[in-house]
């Protein structure tokens, strides 16, 4: 089995990753989802070509720029997650009593959306001074150079596949031991492994792959933002002891705080 043709292919679609990365975070204000969802989708992409292409790199290479690319893909969620929970919030039509807390969990959320944002744009910068980008476009190149023009190998790019799905598939497992995050980020893998093999083996996307991944993403959503609300929550709590030295007036931003999360929990 030959490597040279499925490399040249993987060089070239690891190659467009890298680039619609750089433009999905230049093009991302920071307080607009979809040109946060459009980062994440690129750096969700390249994490998956790192994956799927591995053989095609120096293994060292990969490890090092899959570890740095997973910081970047955790700030982006985190942003991404943030936004998403105010646009929802935005969309709910309280009652008055619980209008005054949920504008202050709105104020405390625009807060730490900014936070984030400062997060994404630090480990932006730490994946570029790595030189990895560089580094990737530079040996994908040698690839698409050398073999552009040879045809894949398909018993190759079947092994590939093969060993790929299954690293991945144990995400479907129900009773699995590993997070929702970790789950949600293999069952993504999947998909995003199958599109990109799709044009060299004919891969069919599975619908049971695609409905799992949606329910365990909005459970991790779930979970994730209510844990994010009862954290501000107690933050509050604690900043109106500490400035105020009491918790007169602090059940009326109590009430509306809850009332956000069991709205979040009934979903």
């Amino acid at each position: 089995m030959r490597k040279e043709g499925y490399c040249a292919y993987g060089a070239a679609r690891t190659s467009e990753t890298v680039q619609a990365l750089q433009a999905g975070i230049s093009a991302s204000t920071g307080d607009d989802l979809q040109s946060v969802e459009a980062a994440l989708t690129a750096a969700h992409r390249l994490q998956t070509c790192l994956t799927l292409f591995r053989a095609c790199y120096p293994k060292t290479r990969v490890a090092l720029w899959k570890r740095r690319l997973r910081r970047l893909i955790r700030a982006l969620n985190a942003q991404r997650d943030a936004l998403r929970l105010i646009e929802w919030i935005h969309a709910l039509s309280p009652s008055r009593e619980h209008k005054v807390g949920i504008q202050r969990a709105l104020l405390r959320l625009t807060q730490e959306l900014d936070t984030r944002q400062s997060r994404v744009q630090d480990v932006w910068r730490q994946w570029l001074d790595s030189r990895a980008p560089n580094e990737i476009l530079g040996l994908s190149r040698r690839w698409i150079e050398a073999f552009g023009d040879e045809p894949c190998d398909c018993d190759f790019a079947q092994r590939q596949w093969t060993l790929f799905a299954r690293a991945q598939q144990s995400a479907l497992e129900e009773g699995s031991a590993q997070s929702l995050a970790v789950r949600c980020g293999r069952l993504r893998a999947l998909i995003e492994g199958c599109a990109l093999l799709e044009p060299l083996m004919g891969c069919k996307l599975e619908t049971a792959w695609a409905e799992s991944y949606e329910t365990l993403e909005r459970a991790r959503w779930k979970s994730d933002t209510c844990q994010l609300l009862s954290d501000l929550l107690e933050r509050e709590r604690a900043l109106t002891t500490r400035y105020a030295g009491h918790l007169r007036g602090f059940t009326r931003l109590r009430r509306g705080w809850e009332w956000l999360i069991q709205q979040l929990t009934s979903l």
